[in-house]
């Protein structure tokens, strides 16, 4: 081998040394992805649960429903929870269907009394 060929070798292989740490210390560096807005199973089962055994959730779950809200049609925009009663409730807005607003007919006490549960 001349020494030009091997000056190029060893170029190289500093260069591929170099691509690799910088990657290694790049993998080390980044944030852990977020879970914004994503909220575990568990978490949403339970906060339903007490829900459920609120009357004045009760009461909304039942004006929800009056207006054609679904259980599980979520994706449809007319679902129970997420298109209705979280919006209501949680303070975000009113109830939507197909990205207009429904009001949904519930008293501020019950809201109040509802929001208090959910802690």
């Amino acid at each position: 081998m001349g020494r030009r060929m091997t000056v190029r070798f060893l170029l190289s292989g500093a260069f591929l040394a170099l691509v690799m740490f910088g990657a290694d210390v790049r993998a080390q560096k980044m944030a852990p992805p977020t879970t914004s807005g994503i909220v575990p199973q568990n978490q949403t089962r339970a906060a339903q649960n007490r829900a459920a055994a609120n009357p004045a959730c009760q009461r909304i779950l039942a004006e929800c429903r009056k207006l054609g809200f679904i259980q599980g049609q979520w994706k449809t925009d007319n679902g129970l929870w997420k298109d209705c009663f979280d919006p209501v409730v949680k303070g975000n807005g009113n109830a939507t269907r197909d990205g207009k607003p429904i009001n949904v007919p519930v008293s501020p006490s019950d809201v109040q009394a509802c929001r208090g549960s959910q802690r």
